[in-house]
């Protein structure tokens, strides 16, 4: 009796704990929720005021609030689909290939989530403000990064998207798939009938994970998006802006969208990413 006691209180601990950082972490995003549905009655939506439905009746009524969240839709879009064909051949030879330096470029992939977003967007915007200074570098981009705009902010999400890609599809191939390779390869089959028939199947719910992983981060990306976006509106940057002067509910009921959105994203590539091919 005396040796379950400790079990019992631990176990309680344990889920106080866990609770409380349940808590802790979801407190904003509820307190978000509640005021989408808040009438505060003057500009800033601080203060709990009278029950309204209006802000979800109306949520793109503040001005070119409907341009920024298309915008980043749209980026969002172009870079998660950037990151899923760059990234996929270079995860697939990482996971099946063995070349010289290839744990090098393995760590390499890790580089872009382990540096801050400051210096990683510190970086980009030097990067391409100097492909309109120097010469072989404007001649090699075309002048496409400079003026900043859609194209840069593509590249630095799409960048940092590359290594969600590259590190799903790479631990999706690593010890699978090699005894069905061999046998097709036996019976004759060509090397694109074996990437397509085998290791297609098995690469692509880390290619599909990595892709909305990518959407998820970048659709609310601050820091890069701020550094490459230029004058492009752009959600975060555009938020960020609008709060000097006012903050209305649709902006609360905006991002509980997005909450739902991304928490829909990253469940989806959870379970795609835990799926296992036969």
């Amino acid at each position: 009796m005396s040796s379950s006691t400790p079990v019992k209180r631990e176990g309680l601990a344990v889920r106080a704990m866990i609770g409380f950082a349940l808590v802790f972490m979801f407190a904003p995003v509820l307190t978000m929720i509640v005021f989408s549905f808040n009438d505060p009655g003057g500009r800033f939506n601080y203060a709990l005021g009278s029950f309204s439905l209006e802000a979800w009746r109306h949520p793109f009524a503040v001005p070119q609030l409907g341009v920024a969240i298309r915008n980043s839709l749209v980026v969002a879009a172009v870079s998660a689909l950037l990151a899923g064909l760059l990234g996929t051949p270079v995860g697939f030879a990482l996971g099946r290939r063995k070349f010289l330096g290839r744990g090098a470029v393995s760590g390499l992939t890790f580089i872009p989530l382990a540096t801050p977003e400051v210096v990683l967007g510190a970086g980009m915007l030097i990067l391409f403000v100097a492909t309109a200074t120097i010469p072989l570098l404007k001649t090699l981009t075309g002048g496409l990064f400079y003026p900043l705009g859609f194209p840069s902010v593509i590249a630095a999400h799409t960048t940092l998207g590359l290594s969600f890609v590259i590190i799903n599809v790479r631990s999706r191939v690593i010890g699978a798939g090699v005894t069905l390779e061999q046998a097709a390869r036996d019976l004759g089959a060509s090397g694109f009938t074996v990437f397509r028939t085998i290791w297609l199947p098995i690469i692509l719910p880390g290619i599909l994970s990595g892709a909305l992983l990518t959407f998820a981060i970048s659709l609310d990306d601050f820091v890069l998006t701020n550094f490459t976006a230029g004058g492009t509106t752009m959600f975060p940057t555009w938020l960020y802006g609008l709060m000097r002067r006012e903050l209305p509910p649709q902006i609360a009921v905006v991002g509980t969208l997005i909450f739902l959105v991304s928490i829909g994203l990253v469940a989806l590539a959870a379970k795609l990413l835990g799926r296992r091919t036969g």
